[in-house]
């Protein structure tokens, strides 16, 4: 059996930061590598994916969760756009009435960006998100999470072993049941964790969880690893390690630093 690796490219949630105050847990927002042989799978193309160097001969796709800046802005730097001929596919779903690559296209062309995705050299293809599908022996399931505008939640299965990514997902008794369900024995949850409970009171809609609630669904989901990600663009190592030793437990619950690496 082939080794089931996930690596932290990118924690950060909203903008990207850099200073001493961001070094262990990461400023890049997010991104993460799945390696399974020769696929490559990163889900989400935040500017973590600046800081990828792909194996020369794996397969490569891109899973994004949805269009917002800090999940796209690592694109056009993307090492692997400027290999001539490389394929790469990418998926979504369609949101507010654009198909991929047109929400794409809005962001890298003129006047944001000097040439298209189909400029660069790597051969690029795009596809609107199914529910279900295989990237080679790679299990992909889909389910449509809690936050404004839409964002997919991600289930990556191989010869049963299963990692769910959920980002930018805000907790409701529906979305949590749903959630919950769509992750039922995962071996690894990515949770989206931006604010404190006290926090979240202020920005109740904005499309972000808390730590208390990711736990209940992880239990509820009776999964066996919980990651916090999507960490607030201005807390710092030594907050977000406070946090970790308040919610903390042992191997099974911790927060994404960046270059962590799950063999599942």
């Amino acid at each position: 059996m082939e080794n089931f690796k996930l690596t932290v490219l990118g924690t950060r949630g909203s903008v990207p930061v850099e200073g001493k105050n961001f070094s262990i847990y990461g400023g890049a927002t997010s991104c993460y590598k799945v390696q399974i042989g020769n696929e490559e799978i990163y889900l989400d193309a935040g500017s973590g994916i600046v800081s990828a160097l792909p194996k020369p001969n794996s397969r490569i796709t891109i899973l994004l969760t949805h269009m917002h800046l800090d999940h796209l802005v690592g694109l056009p730097f993307f090492i692997a756009l400027t290999q001539k001929d490389r394929p790469i596919d990418i998926y979504a779903a369609e949101r507010v009435g654009l198909m991929p690559k047109e929400a794409i296209d809005r962001l890298i062309s003129n006047p944001f960006w000097p040439c298209k995705i189909e400029d660069y050299p790597a051969k690029v293809s795009f596809h609107l998100l199914p529910k279900k599908f295989f990237i080679g022996e790679v299990e992909v399931e889909t389910l449509e999470g809690s936050h404004p505008k839409g964002s997919t939640i991600y289930r990556l299965s191989y010869k049963g072993k299963s990692v769910v990514h959920a980002t930018d997902f805000e907790h409701n008794p529906e979305a949590c049941e749903a959630l919950a369900n769509f992750a039922k024995d995962c071996d690894l949850l990515l949770y989206d964790a931006q604010y404190t409970a006290a926090e979240y009171e202020r920005y109740k809609g904005y499309g972000h969880s808390t730590p208390e609630e990711g736990i209940k669904i992880a239990d509820k989901a009776a999964a066996k690893k919980l990651i916090f990600v999507h960490h607030a663009p201005l807390r710092t190592d030594k907050e977000l390690a406070e946090m970790e030793n308040t919610f903390g437990l042992g191997d099974k619950i911790s927060f994404a630093k960046a270059g962590d690496e799950f063999f599942l």
